[in-house]
């Protein structure tokens, strides 16, 4: 054996005793020596945040429409007769909405006479404002449009816009018609309800020209015109300053068409009061009324691609 292998045995046998000699080296039978190799944790899987569901519908783009046919004149007359039925079952509200929908003609002075009796009962019945309001465009006189305006200030006497009809409906009353106003807390003329109630009575599956084709010779009627401003205002706010109770009324319901109303035509006549009383720090006018008829066609499209 050579010098060096001899050196390199002596060198392997002394690593070994060093070895078996240390105290700190784990028992053959230790724990230790059997234990299984440590799993080291896996990092966690990236956080999904769930999208709220109108964000989601936000981001998801509506379902076409296929384009539709207009309503043919038979048609559009079968609908039409079946939205007054269909109102006459609903609340109280609506069954006076359903015999406005059935007025006779203004030469069947037989029948208008009933009709007109029949709305009028209808509507006191009804607990309703707007149908009060509604209703009072079947009275042929003045005692029965007092009456369903007085229903309509036992209902809300904290709408301006009940307070302003009576002012000129009634010029006798009128120092409590200037005491209500100036009490009212907001101006409530709901523009767009009568659309709402008949498009409810609609049948399904309607697009939304074939809607309008439907509700637009029931919209021009004089029961569901925008409120006439009331001339009254014009002309009596005038004459007095704000140290007086008429003009600390008229600042009110100007004040409350611009800022507590419902309607552009609302916030348009408080805007033209604002002025003449000297306000010019005008609000922005409310947003324009989403048509009623594109507002649902949306939800009839998708139930339309979703049935069989």
């Amino acid at each position: 054996m050579s010098i060096r292998s001899l050196l390199l045995a002596l060198a392997a046998f002394a690593v070994l005793a060093a070895w078996v000699a240390w105290p700190g080296r784990p028992a053959a039978d230790s724990p230790a020596m059997h234990s299984p190799v440590p799993v080291l944790p896996q990092a966690p899987p990236p956080l999904v945040v769930a999208q709220p569901a109108a964000v989601a519908a936000a981001s998801t783009p509506a379902p076409a429409c296929e384009p539709s046919a207009p309503l043919g004149a038979h048609e559009r007359g079968m609908v039409q007769q079946r939205v007054p039925a269909t109102l006459s079952s609903g609340p109280p509200g609506d069954q006076v909405l359903a015999l406005l929908l059935q007025r006779p003609t203004a030469d069947d002075a037989a029948a208008l006479t009933p009709w007109a009796a029949q709305v009028r009962q209808a509507a006191l019945q009804s607990q309703d404002a707007l149908a009060l309001r509604w209703a009072g465009s079947a009275c042929a006189d003045p005692v029965c449009r007092r009456e369903l305006l007085q229903a309509r200030l036992q209902l809300e006497p904290d709408n301006a816009l009940h307070w302003l009809a009576w002012l000129d409906e009634s010029p006798a009353a009128s120092d409590e018609a200037w005491q209500g106003l100036a009490a009212a807390r907001y101006w409530r003329e709901q523009p767009q309800a009568a659309a709402e109630r008949i498009g409810r009575a609609l049948p399904p599956g309607l697009s939304a020209a074939q809607r309008e084709a439907v509700l637009q010779p029931w919209l021009g009627q004089d029961w569901a015109a925008p409120v006439a401003p009331a001339a009254v205002l014009s002309v009596m706010c005038g004459h007095y300053g704000p140290g007086h109770p008429v003009g600390a009324a008229c600042a009110h319901a100007a004040a409350l068409m611009l800022e507590a109303g419902d309607s552009r035509a609302g916030w348009q006549q408080g805007a033209e009061l604002a002025r003449q009383l000297g306000r010019v720090d005008l609000p922005p006018p409310p947003a324009p009324a989403v048509p009623v008829a594109a507002a649902v066609e949306a939800a009839g499209c998708a139930a339309n691609q979703s049935s069989p």
